[in-house]
């Protein structure tokens, strides 16, 4: 297992596991953890890469979680596969580590793109929040006939819930106007498939 470390700011730090988390190699886990020290507030897990934890894996996670915990600092579990997700349900921990980010959507406007940042963990009632920005988008610029770029980003997406894409799909035909393009970039792993069997695949950008 390879473990990337990204440090966000001073108190909060992304690690991204990939591999295996098994018995062999969770001691490489919980000695980079504890290298962190004690001045990091707020640790993510990005298991994106992950294909598999074992028990013990497990283990180092629930103790980081109860140490975390007591000292009011926060553990972030995120981008698991379903693989690694019917692990924490069958020993009972996913509803007690894992949670789930709540799901937003922040618009940033450059001069030849906006960019929709989706966050957290889509599902079918949220899409509403990217429809309410679609439609701004096409009344703003359908009021000055200008064409537009729409970048979805989906580095810090979680999940999508099953019906979300429909939905989303949806969204996306109903507010489309002449001269818009739109093209989604930096897709997790966990989502691709999905993606691709939804009929998404001409809107996903090239890297």
């Amino acid at each position: 297992m390879n473990i990337e470390t990204t440090k966000i700011d001073p108190s909060t730090v992304v690690l991204s596991l990939i591999g295996r988390l098994d018995t062999v190699n969770s001691s490489l886990l919980e000695r980079k953890i504890k290298q962190l020290g004690e001045g990091i507030a707020k640790l993510i897990i990005n298991m994106e890469e992950l294909e598999y934890i074992s028990s013990m894996g497990i283990r180092v996670l629930l103790h980081t979680h109860k140490s975390m915990t007591e000292k009011n600092n926060k553990l972030i579990i995120k981008n698991m596969c379903q693989n690694v997700r019917e692990v924490f349900e069958i020993t009972g921990f996913l509803n007690y580590m894992v949670q789930e980010e709540k799901f937003i959507v922040i618009r940033k406007d450059e001069a030849e793109s906006i960019t929709l940042y989706f966050n957290g963990e889509m599902q079918s009632e949220n899409v509403q929040d990217v429809l309410k920005e679609l439609q701004k988008i096409r009344k703003q610029k359908e009021t000055i006939n200008e064409a537009a770029k729409i970048i979805f980003d989906w580095e810090k997406l979680a999940a999508a819930l099953p019906g979300s894409l429909k939905y989303l799909k949806r969204a996306i035909a109903e507010t489309e106007w002449q001269g818009r393009t739109l093209c989604i970039r930096n897709i997790p792993i966990i989502i691709k498939n999905e993606l691709e069997y939804e009929g998404f695949g001409d809107l996903v950008m090239q890297e």
